[in-house]
């Protein structure tokens, strides 16, 4: 790398740094409960970047990704071992960094940490982490390894991420990434002469003139600099404050126009000064004479002193000058009384409240009489308020009650039996046993028998357990799952990226659940069990993308349908896609899936339903709304033991598979998508439309739903590819597969990148000389129509048979194909056939609207997915050779 040349990096340096660069990444992240992980399919690197936090690391990611001054960067790079002191210890351990960066001007491991952990781990690991002079944490361990390689180690911390940046490069990301889309020469005009008139002016108003240019138009100029916006200073999801330029010099020069036109006068009433006003100035004591429009004269002792607005501004914002406690002006209110009222109970400030509107009423020229107050319970009161007014500097703390201070608050237990009764609750109640609180009492009461003490009663014993944290006990008691309802809820008091996204597609959510109803066969009217629904959900507008109907468990298959879906009804894919742990969601294939169309995996924590409660509220609204309203529906089958046959689900089903999709299509996409939806305030679909007027359609990015992409969407093998046998073809899941562009000697013995059709196993698909074709499996008739599911169905049961005849055969095509074909097949493989028949409704597509794919065909390398361009995969020099039109193709890859 020329940049090597340019740093003078010696050789040895250079061989551990291309050895970081080729080395897969050291480990794989997980989420521990807390955190939401995932990968960034990175265009800079071409590979995929691991994160373990999306709110530390992934805006670590976006920040090198769009950053000009960093040059590549790696995720997990390689493990390293660390030593150093701890309470007097010697210690050592392997260590993983997040980052391994390379900078025009720097080359090291970075650490991303927020500050608050960091502060922590200071503490509890003073020999590994420290504060220096400047307020920087570092890593004096990591630092040391880091300097014997000749590369560097810094710590990275949350407060040095730039949120608004952060935000506003994530709505802009379409916009910058891939070829860059040309605004027409009229649309770009018109907006430029628009902001030229105008100045400044907010993106609110430009979308609001509803002329010939779209919002799209407006960020695909702000993206290629053709306009100009401070991304750094304002949201722009904030319209009507994010204002727009011709270029950044237009922006700088009105800025400090409107700098110089700050008026030198003070806002008198913001900071509440008036003339003969005691002040404290640097702790002295001084006093306003008058406030002019330009300036205030302060004496200060025997000299008078007078002061620009400006100055007196910023000394008194910064605390050099402060107002002197005043008892007259009661608005200065210190936390003292703030506590004593805050503690005193609303009946006590009910009582002080009458008592000085008394006061008032009598000062007032009202008499006792009237007042209905005695003379003595009058002095008392004035008393009461003179004293407070004297010691607090408020008069009205005199007149609450102290009934709530009354009596001996101490606990009348001897510390002993208290530390005794905390031991019990804490060791022999709160465990995985679940003993009964009433069985460690009588134990406990045993216990201070025998040692001479006088027990608390049962309620005692009670309370105390009582007031231990319910979240804590049934967490010993029973486990984090249980105790996951009332886990504490960590609201984010800083502004990060908002949960639900800034737009619809950017943030969505995907998973599957069981249908609270039983189906039945539409030809044979046989029960055939209940269905699983899939589920994609926009989590900005709340709106349903696509779903998919199957009797098959969750599985890839199920993901593949979805997304087809979505892109059938959509054109596009969500730019974040949130899933669980299931193993359908992280699977090669999967990965693969997500990065070739550029799209973000995050995982939320298991066990952990909040963390996708906008897919968790909407298979109960589905539910209770729909499912639970239709004949056959599973509910009462909560309670087993009260259900009689004649009310058993089973037997009252009447809806097919067919009917039951219909009625899905339509409740998701018409009845619920038009709907008033508690939280928006509007239905979905409006709610979504009215977005993407102002945040833009982003049609560049439409993926067009045809042939093609229902091949690349397919899955393949674990190795991606397969030999070409001559005579034979390529074998796949145990089945060969043969085309008549198969049978040239040129071919033969290359490997090819190969898919199958899970729905249909006669049919399989290789690429060859840049084009995919078409293959038939060998006893094509039996394959035909036949899925994965009853292959795989088949396999386990023709394995079971030959290790119980003690037979050790290689399962191959021929021998399914005859289990197939067999008597024996059509008892095993009837219900799931029946399924897999009724199941072909929701696997008919059609073809979408005829929007540009976008090319880019992923391969698996390691636990890096790469994204590798169509230019990149050059073609056969035989190619001229091989006539290729009589074959079937479909496009280019």
């Amino acid at each position: 790398m020329k940049l090597f040349l340019e740093l003078n990096i010696e050789e040895n340096v250079v061989k551990k740094i291309e050895c970081i660069r080729t080395s897969q990444p050291s480990r794989k992240v997980r989420s521990s409960g807390k955190n939401v992980s995932g990968f960034y399919p990175s265009e800079k690197m071409g590979v995929t970047i691991q994160f373990e936090s999306r709110t530390l690391e992934l805006a670590a990611i976006y920040e090198k990704e769009f950053d000009s001054n960093v040059v590549e960067y790696y995720d997990q790079p390689e493990t390293f071992p660390i030593r150093y002191q701890n309470k007097g210890r010697n210690t050592g351990h392997y260590y993983t960094p997040d980052f391994f960066v390379i900078e025009k001007e720097w080359i090291g491991y970075e650490e991303w940490k927020t500050e608050k952990e960091l502060s922590n781990l200071t503490l509890k690991y003073p020999g590994r982490y420290c504060i220096d002079e400047t307020g920087a944490f570092r890593c004096p361990p990591a630092e040391e390894y880091a300097k014997a390689c000749g590369l560097s180690f810094r710590i990275r911390t949350s407060s040095e991420i730039d949120w608004t940046l952060q935000r506003n490069i994530r709505f802009l990301e379409d916009y910058l990434i891939g070829d860059k889309t040309a605004v027409s020469s009229t649309r770009k005009d018109l907006i430029i002469n628009l902001i030229a008139e105008k100045p400044g002016i907010s993106l609110e108003r430009l979308l609001n003139m509803k002329l010939d240019f779209s919002a799209d138009d407006i960020y695909h100029l702000l993206a290629q600099n053709e306009i100009y916006a401070d991304i750094k200073e304002t949201l722009i999801t904030d319209f009507d404050k994010f204002s727009i330029y011709l270029n950044k010099e237009s922006a700088n020069a009105f800025y400090n126009m409107a700098n110089e036109k700050v008026k030198d006068t003070l806002n008198i009433s913001a900071l509440n000064i008036y003339p003969l006003q005691p002040l404290l100035w640097s702790a002295e004591p001084c006093t306003i004479l008058s406030i002019s429009e330009s300036s205030i004269s302060i004496m200060n002792g025997e000299q008078e002193v007078k002061i620009p607005h400006v100055l007196f501004e910023k000394l008194y914002q910064e605390g050099t000058i402060k107002p002197l406690n005043d008892t007259n002006n009661e608005s200065t209110t210190s936390e003292e009384v703030i506590d004593i009222i805050l503690s005193a109970s609303p009946k006590s400030l009910e009582e002080a409240n009458r008592k000085y509107c008394v006061l008032q009423n009598h000062w007032n020229g009202i008499s006792l009489e009237e007042l209905k107050v005695s003379p003595r319970t009058f002095r008392d009161w004035v008393k009461k308020y003179k004293d407070a007014q004297s010691q607090f500097g408020n008069g009205f703390v005199g007149l609450l009650n102290k009934r709530n201070n009354q009596g001996n608050r101490e606990r009348k237990l001897s510390p002993e039996i208290i530390e005794l009764m905390d031991e019990y609750i804490k060791e022999k109640y709160e465990n995985p046993r679940s003993s009964n609180l009433n069985s460690i009492y009588k134990r406990f009461y045993q216990e201070c028998i025998d040692r001479g003490w006088t027990p608390p009663s049962n309620v005692t014993f009670w309370q105390a357990s009582k007031k231990r944290s319910i979240h804590v006990q049934t967490e010993k008691r029973k486990g984090p799952k249980a105790a996951y309802d009332t886990e504490k809820f960590y609201f984010e008091i800083q502004t990060t990226t908002p949960r639900h996204g800034d737009f619809p597609y950017q943030i969505c959510h995907l998973d599957h659940t069981e249908l609270d109803i039983e189906l039945i066969c539409s030809d044979t009217h046989e029960n055939l069990g209940r269905p699983w629904l899939s589920l994609l959900i926009d989590a900005y507008s709340r709106r349903v993308l696509a779903f998919y109907l199957t009797f098959d468990p969750p599985s890839y298959r199920s993901c593949m349908m979805v997304l087809r879906e979505c892109v059938k009804r959509n054109s596009r894919l969500p730019k974040m896609l949130v899933v669980d742990g299931g193993k359908e969601f992280h699977s090669v294939y999967f990965d693969t899936l997500l990065a070739k169309y550029n799209v973000t995996k995050a995982q939320r924590p298991g066990a952990k339903p909040k963390f996708g409660s906008v897919c968790e509220r909407m298979f109960g609204t589905t539910n209770t709304e729909f499912i639970h309203n239709l004949l056959g529906n599973t509910q009462i089958m909560k309670k087993v033991r009260e259900v009689t046959k004649k009310f058993n689900p089973k037997h009252n089903a009447i809806w097919t598979f067919e009917s039951l999709h219909e009625m899905m299509d339509e409740w998701c996409y018409q009845i619920y998508d038009q709907q008033i939806h508690s939280t928006l305030g509007t239905s979905p679909r409006n709610f979504y439309e009215n977005r993407l007027y102002r945040t833009g359609k982003r049609e560049h990015t439409f993926i067009r739903y045809d042939e093609l992409f229902e091949i690349m969407t397919l899955p393949s093998t674990p190795k991606q590819k397969a030999k070409i046998q001559p005579g034979r073809g390529v074998r796949i899941n145990n089945i060969y597969y043969w085309g008549d562009m198969l049978d040239h000697p040129e071919l033969e013995g290359q490997s090819v990148f190969v898919r199958y059709d899970p729905f249909d196993m006669s049919t399989a698909y290789a690429y060859v000389n840049k084009y995919w074709i078409k293959l038939r499996s060998e006893n094509f008739m039996l394959f035909e129509n036949r899925t994965e599911k009853e292959i795989q169905m088949a396999t386990i049961e023709l394995r079971k048979r030959m290790k119980n005849a003690g037979k050790a055969v290689e399962i191959t095509g021929k021998i399914i194909a005859n289990f197939l074909d067999s008597a024996e097949s059509k008892e095993v493989l009837q219900i799931q056939h029946l399924k897999d028949k009724a199941a072909k409704l929701s696997t008919k597509v059609t073809d979408g609207e005829d929007n540009q794919s976008n090319n880019n065909a992923p391969k698996f390398k390691g636990k890096h997915l790469s994204i590798v361009s169509e230019e990149s995969i050059t073609p056969s020099k035989k190619q001229e050779e091989i006539d290729i039109k009589k074959f079937i193709t479909y496009e280019e890859f």
